[in-house]
């Protein structure tokens, strides 16, 4: 699309307005935000809101919230900021942008998140948003610990700390791959092992206590270290690090068979 019939397609109302977005350099606004920009005298937002999202400048992400595209980025439009999604849909709960999308962040893992994670207490859920995909978990209050702040854009979002982001991927990932990157960074010192441990004793799941414990012995930690793990977990049942798999070597001072 040449400069010509990229304008074209607008009004001069639009044209000035959509130049004002422009120049805020953001990619998300509320409609409110928008309203600023618009003349005092302005009758039509309703039409005017309805008109850009057909020409594809302004894309719904909930009610009363849209990401910009300038037009200079039209067709294919801007990719907005993943992470302020979390913001938008949790403003008023609790939430941190966790799992794969941390795991690469700290080097735990080299796959590349296709999806965006959200662990959060308000609801469970699968969205697209400007083509990009985003999946909303919700937890039990007890799992929000070990989150910090992180600015983007000068805006400041919920993130998994670099022990509790262990924590995560001892739980979710392959326990044979998740064991051997845990372990070279506890005998690295690339983690605080004192917040390790009190992470870890305090996760809700004694299966991943359990894990972690297999962990901490296999890094050489001194047991007087580890030993509150140690007491969560030792009048519990025989688990497995396989879910539903109960074959392999039994750890018998964890209570945990080890599939290998």
């Amino acid at each position: 699309m040449d400069e010509i019939s990229k304008f074209s397609t607008f009004s001069g109302n639009e044209i000035q307005i959509i130049n004002k977005l422009t120049s805020s350099k953001k990619d998300i606004f509320y409609l409110e935000e928008i309203q600023q920009y618009m003349p005092p005298s302005y009758k039509y937002t309703p039409q005017f809101i309805y008109r850009l999202k057909r020409k594809k400048i302004l894309t719904p992400i909930k009610r009363g919230v849209y990401s910009f595209s300038p037009i200079a980025a039209q067709p294919t439009g801007w990719q907005i900021n993943t992470f302020k999604i979390g913001n938008i849909f949790f403003a008023n709960y609790k939430y941190y942008i966790g799992h794969v999308t941390a795991f690469n962040m700290y080097g735990l893992t080299e796959q590349i998140p296709v999806v965006t994670f959200f662990f959060n207490t308000k609801m469970s859920a699968e969205k697209e948003i400007n083509y990009l995909p985003f999946k909303f978990i919700k937890l039990k209050e007890e799992f929000f610990y070990g989150i910090k702040d992180m600015e983007i854009n000068d805006e400041i979002v919920k993130i998994s700390d670099f022990e509790r982001t262990i924590i995560d991927f001892v739980d979710k990932w392959n326990f044979r791959e998740a064991r051997g990157r845990v372990v070279a960074r506890i005998k690295d010192n690339k983690c605080d092992l004192n917040k390790l441990i009190e992470y870890a004793v305090r996760f809700p799941k004694i299966r991943t206590r359990k894990k972690m414990g297999v962990i901490f012995d296999k890094a050489q930690v001194d047991e007087r270290l580890t030993a509150p793990l140690y007491e969560s977990v030792k009048n519990t049942a025989l688990t497995s690090t396989c879910r539903f798999i109960m074959e392999g070597k039994k750890n018998k001072k964890w209570g945990i068979i080890v599939c290998e």
